[in-house]
């Protein structure tokens, strides 16, 4: 019985490393494709959102044809939090870019989920994380850590501040997102929980644009094969099946905390497809700060 939990947690992780390796592709899929800076980053979190979600519920609907039924299954509060969560994420997110730069976002929005979910762990007594996950932790915050010192300090203190309380909102809204990810998981599926949750997100973000005074900017000639290949990629790979993966893997893993650590992987991967893609070379530091969070998933694993 404990062999198959342990199976079942080290299943759970891989999905969780998965979806975050597609996530790292994301900055170098908009790099690779010019007219993408013609689409403002909040719209292009709408479209993720919307046509991930649509896709995931469709193969849903082919696959079970009692979808209806299994949507009625979830808890309303629960899916609410799932998706305004990830609402609020993706906004912050895109703010956050702005502010403080991508690298320092990663810092933030990667590194201290499952820090606060640890905090928050501890504080609710709820229960105590094993050993091994508060060392693989300590290892992917200071691989995180390090990778970015350099880039952290920097002209603009007032923007960076903002940047930083940004990031950290998009944090909170991660972990919210995880908690009602496992939620939701007892009662349905994952093609479920996470179309579902990225539907009712897509359709929150789209309705909240206006008014908010995001813009496109986006003209007819910027329309080009490349930019909707690249939309249709982040729609159905970074967001649908990434979210699948997650929502499928954190509903596995032993808690919720080292179902966070295991998606810590991410600016690792990020900064190896950066190299190999766009030609962007690791400084010694940077390298330094990779190894350690592979080392700290190695630990994690182990």
């Amino acid at each position: 019985m404990r062999h198959g939990l342990e199976m079942a947690s080290l299943l759970g992780m891989s999905q969780v490393m998965l979806a975050a390796g597609l996530w790292a592709t994301v900055g170098v899929a908009t790099q690779i494709v010019p007219e993408a800076s013609a689409l403002s980053a909040a719209v292009f979190g709408t479209f993720r959102m919307a046509l991930g979600g649509l896709a995931i519920l469709g193969v849903a609907w082919l696959l079970s044809p009692d979808l209806p039924a299994a949507l009625r299954r979830l808890a309303p509060g629960a899916l609410a939090a799932f998706a305004l969560s990830s609402a609020t994420f993706q906004v912050c997110l895109f703010q956050s870019f702005a502010l403080l730069g991508v690298t320092g976002t990663v810092v933030a929005t990667v590194c201290l989920p499952p820090v606060l979910s640890t905090l928050a762990t501890h504080l609710k007594g709820a229960s105590t994380p094993s050993r091994g996950a508060v060392v693989a932790l300590g290892l992917a915050v200071a691989g995180v850590l390090l990778f970015a010192w350099g880039d952290m300090a920097g002209d603009h203190p007032s923007a960076r501040a903002r940047g930083l309380a940004v990031a950290v909102l998009a944090a909170v809204a991660f972990v919210c997102m995880t908690a009602a990810a496992r939620s939701l998981g007892r009662t349905a599926g994952p093609l479920v929980v996470s179309g579902a949750g990225l539907t009712l997100s897509g359709l929150i973000l789209a309705a909240s644009l206006p008014l908010a005074g995001f813009q496109t900017g986006l003209s007819t000639s910027d329309l080009t094969g490349e930019l909707v290949a690249l939309v249709l990629y982040l729609g159905l790979g970074p967001t649908a099946l990434a979210y699948l993966l997650y929502c499928a893997g954190i509903a596995k893993c032993r808690s919720t905390d080292v179902g966070l650590v295991a998606s810590m992987i991410e600016p690792a991967i990020a900064a190896l497809l950066a190299y190999l893609i766009l030609r962007e070379t690791l400084t010694p530091q940077e390298i330094a700060g990779c190894l350690l969070i592979v080392l700290g998933m190695v630990w994690l694993a182990w």
